[in-house]
């Protein structure tokens, strides 16, 4: 049975080889000097071969230095298939397999599980430390799942603001708030919990895997991927209220 880590290796070393492939196709092609709709396409699939074959490699690069697929293995597993999705998915669209408005609504539902993959891989760092801790998390998990249903309707439907109602949208914005919320609490309670047990390794920082033999690590601060989604919850907390002021519906 082919492993994880296998199928990555043969997805990288795939578009590696598509790569050079197109590239040979777009010397050939620029050398004939015949350019036409199938060389704008060979020419735009091999710019997206060089970009996801540069995400693997800034992924690959970032394990190297935080081993990143050890500390948050589900969110890296997750992402690396939406990458595999993501590549053909962008072939579809330029060779128009599929149309141009379904690629952009995949490329947003990517995007949605993305995050929702990092935010559950985070907030898992936190479990098994304080009872009150894991409430606070299995009820963030919960208001999670909430805002990824009711944000995929609203890409896939036309006039979704027409269509689902405003009151839907508050129901949305509210979930989002209490998301962020709980998400920003979570971090804070096990920030106060790991300054209390300054000996436990800190699972939300960058550096060795637990238990990898290696260098000793001083693991002050957060992962950049943990900033990354305190941003991201903030602007889901500040956003709803910016919405409805702008309204004039406060």
């Amino acid at each position: 049975m082919i492993s994880l880590g296998e199928f990555k290796k043969f997805f990288l070393f795939n578009l590696i080889g598509s790569l050079i492939v197109c590239a040979l196709v777009a010397v050939i092609t620029v050398l004939i000097g015949a350019f036409n709709e199938i060389t704008m396409r060979v020419l735009f699939t091999l710019l997206m071969v060089v970009i996801h074959s540069l995400i693997c490699l800034a992924f690959i690069w970032d394990n190297e230095r935080q081993n990143t697929f050890d500390r948050l293995a589900f969110f890296i597993n997750a992402l690396f298939f939406l990458i595999v999705l993501s590549f053909l998915t962008s072939i579809f669209g330029i060779w128009k397999i599929v149309p141009g408005e379904l690629v952009w609504e995949l490329y947003q539902t990517y995007f949605v599980i993305a995050f929702a993959s990092l935010h559950g891989n985070i907030l898992a760092k936190a479990l098994d430390k304080e009872t009150y801790i894991d409430l606070i998390i299995y009820l963030n998990y919960f208001f999670m799942a909430v805002v990824v249903i009711m944000l995929l309707p609203i890409i896939y439907i036309d006039n979704s603001i027409r269509e689902l109602g405003e009151f839907y949208f508050r129901i949305l914005g509210a979930a989002g708030i209490i998301d962020g919320t709980l998400s920003i609490l979570t971090i804070i309670f096990y920030k106060i919990y790991m300054h209390k047990h300054p000996k436990i390794e800190n699972s939300m920082a960058p550096g060795l895997a637990p238990g990898e033999a290696g260098p000793k690590i001083q693991r002050k601060g957060l992962s950049i991927w943990v900033w990354i989604l305190i941003i991201y919850l903030a602007i889901q907390i500040a956003f709803p209220f910016l919405f409805f002021m702008l309204r004039g519906t406060f």
